[in-house]
């Protein structure tokens, strides 16, 4: 599809996708043209990606989308009460899988306290640890030895 379909009237946003307001020329109905005028940018493709993750209702309100003379765009209803078309995929677009396995490593702070302070091991604790782990081997063996020697019969 092209934007032949599309009158473009004022532009009312340009936060890297220039946001038209816009009328079907077929049917005069009123629509948003959002085009991406920087081209096919990762921003760009991640942005129109996240439609696909729109709840339904939502992705309904997406009326063509393709490119003219090499520039994304997109064409919606009227979305209002938003700020931008970014806004409205932030919004109303569940995480991807990606965003979901990223948040699962992200480091949440607790404010109210404060960090552990760094604990430096001795040079000398594995060596301790290893004198009491033969230690208590040589225990246990003397005890078995003693166990077995003593039972009686």
């Amino acid at each position: 599809m092209s934007l032949d379909r599309f009158e473009l009237l004022e532009l009312r946003g340009d936060d890297g996708i220039q946001t038209y307001h816009a009328r079907e020329v077929a049917t005069a109905r009123p629509v948003q043209v959002h085009l991406f005028a920087q081209g096919q940018t990762r921003d760009a493709l991640a942005l129109l990606g996240r439609l696909a993750y729109l709840p339904d209702a939502e992705r309904r309100r997406v009326i063509d989308r393709g490119a003219h003379q090499g520039v994304p765009f997109l064409v919606t209803e009227r979305l209002t009460g938003f700020a931008s078309l970014r806004e409205w995929i932030e919004r109303n677009a569940a995480p991807s899988l990606d965003e979901q396995f990223a948040q699962l490593f992200e480091d949440e702070l607790v404010e109210d306290q404060p960090p552990e302070p760094s604990k430096k091991a001795s040079p000398w604790s594995p060596v301790l640890g290893l004198v009491f782990g033969v230690g208590a081997a040589l225990l246990f063996l003397v005890l078995m030895i003693a166990f077995v020697a003593f039972r009686p019969h």
